[in-house]
């Protein structure tokens, strides 16, 4: 092997050596091949070193191995210091779990998901159902059995079959059992300080129940989330916040919530806004995000005087447009009222001395006169009002 190695060496030599004129048998001539091919075997070296480095690499970051086989992971999340989750770069290809020793305790695993506090069984899926894993040493609790599951809390992990949803504990026994209806549409099946939502046998209304599969708030509702800290209950065009311990908040009226950092912001049927505190105290009323003054066209008109251009000017490539027709425009006057904006998007009239005339009851309002008003509620029809805020019939 080594024979032919140099043979090809000393080929590309004479080669090399020809081409720049150095085959003559001169001193000067074999100084000059010896150094050519050394230099040539330096390069040749450096390249197959090169190479080696980059296999070893490679085998070293798990990217390939020398059966061929992909293992391309990386580690995606430590479940405990001493648990880790390997996931795949590739859509399709499994990770797996595994201890902090590189041990591999479960293989296939596409995604997991750890518990609320106070529990340790971790939810796992390979891509077709889902099992469980205790997170102190990776054992597997519960093999990969169901098509849909959710993460456990307050001891409990809800489970679906056959179109039902269950719930086990922490041995993965089946321990309620009920006949509720599983939604797609639902956003999870977790207790919170012990309550859990769920859907009927018929799946048409919603409740709450507890860790034993009884109804805590019966199931007559249309939607129920946990909302933040709260249970988020809403029937037909109605919504109410309870607390996770099902103290009522906010009671069931015709309003929308949204849970701020400290306080709780509630839009009424009309569009106003109003806040209250985080146990349902009113804080603020008819809260305003935003005022305009309005402005209307009077009758006066202003003319503008067509602008012609020079000679000079139509030469130039870089001139300014000129209008070549006379123009007109109304002056514009300031209306008496001013536009408040409360819920985004709706409006109502405001006094000069800042009274709200009329709830933000309107899409657009635009000044027509000094005390003339067009609101619309839509974008094709609207009302005229007067300063005060009256139809003007």
């Amino acid at each position: 092997m080594m024979k032919k190695i140099k043979s090809v060496f000393s080929a590309v030599v004479d080669w090399a050596a020809a081409l720049f004129g150095m085959k003559d048998g001169s001193k000067f001539g074999r100084i000059l091949r010896r150094i050519v091919a050394s230099a040539f075997a330096v390069a040749v070296l450096f390249w197959a070193a090169s190479a080696v480095v980059n296999f070893l690499d490679d085998i070293d970051l798990g990217r390939c191995s020398l059966f061929g086989k992909s293992d391309n992971v990386y580690l995606s999340e430590r479940v405990t210091d001493d648990i880790l989750f390997y996931d795949s770069y590739y859509y399709g290809d499994n990770g797996y779990i595994a201890n902090a020793d590189g041990k591999k305790l479960i293989k296939n695993v596409l995604a997991i998901a750890t518990p609320l506090e106070g529990d340790s069984l971790v939810y796992f899926s390979d891509g077709q159902r889902r099992g469980y894993f205790h997170m102190r040493d990776g054992h597997l609790v519960v093999k990969p059995t169901y098509e849909h599951a959710w993460i456990f809390s307050n001891g409990l992990a809800a489970v679906e079959q056959r179109g039902r949803i269950k719930f086990i504990d922490t041995h993965g026994n089946i321990v309620i059992d009920r006949g509720f209806k599983y939604d797609v549409c639902d956003d999870g099946y977790v207790f919170h300080n012990g309550h859990c939502a769920v859907n009927d046998s018929l799946g048409l209304h919603m409740g709450l129940i507890d860790r034993n599969g009884d109804w805590a708030l019966p199931p007559v509702y249309d939607r129920i989330y946990p909302y933040d800290t709260f249970w988020l209950v809403t029937l037909a065009d109605r919504q109410a916040l309870l607390s996770f311990s099902l103290d009522t908040v906010m009671p069931l009226a015709p309003a929308r919530y949204d849970i701020r950092d400290t306080a709780i912001l509630a839009t009424l049927p009309d569009h106003s806004l109003a806040l209250f505190s985080l146990q349902g105290t009113l804080l603020k009323n008819n809260l305003i995000s935003d005022v305009e003054q309005m402005m209307y066209d009077t009758k006066e008109v202003l003319y503008r005087q067509a602008q012609h251009p020079t000679d000079e000017a139509v030469e130039d490539y870089y001139t300014d447009v000129y209008d070549l027709d006379d123009t007109f425009t109304l002056r514009k006057a300031v209306a008496t009222c001013l536009r408040y904006e409360a819920q985004s998007g709706w409006y109502g009239l405001l006094s000069p001395d800042g009274r709200q005339l009329t709830p933000p009851l309107y899409s657009s309002i635009q000044a027509v006169g000094k005390d003339l008003y067009l609101c619309k509620s839509d974008y094709y029809q609207g009302i005229l009002l007067d300063s005060n805020g009256r139809r003007v019939k």
